[in-house]
């Protein structure tokens, strides 16, 4: 089990965040340990001088902390606003677990992702999403 510390973003890279830890360490979230998904831009999910809770998943000689969002227990409270709920992929639970009902949550779910791609993509390309008949 990971230690847990509390924090203060210092710093962001586009390969990770620097942050001040409680009695005076200081640490490193790679990219890669912000989020069970894909981190693109950390910027999206960090910012300066935001406090953070962390796992503590090594330390160097000299003191240096690599810490861990993604490896909290219980995410829920420090979840970057970015994340997906945590129950988001499930098809367990309260809900219809009949395969029709697992079905269909899934399908919406990827047409959702799918709509985002769209529009992402048409604003790369300087198009609006909306397009007009010639």
């Amino acid at each position: 089990m990971e230690k847990i510390v509390k924090g203060k973003v210092t710093k962001i890279t586009n390969f990770g965040a620097f942050v001040a830890v409680e009695g005076g360490a200081g640490g490193m979230i790679h990219i890669s340990e912000v989020s069970q998904s894909y981190v693109k831009d950390i910027k999206d999910y960090l910012t300066e001088g935001q406090e953070v809770e962390c796992a503590v998943i090594a330390a160097d000689e000299n003191g240096r902390l690599s810490l861990s969002l993604k490896r909290l227990p219980q995410r829920s409270a420090a979840r970057a606003s970015n994340d997906p709920p945590e129950d988001y992929y499930s098809f367990s639970g309260k809900r219809d677990s009949s395969l029709e009902g697992m079905i269909t949550r899934f399908k919406s779910i990827s047409d959702d992702k799918i709509g985002d791609l769209r529009k992402g993509g048409d604003a790369k390309r300087g198009r609006s999403a909306k397009r007009t008949k010639h």
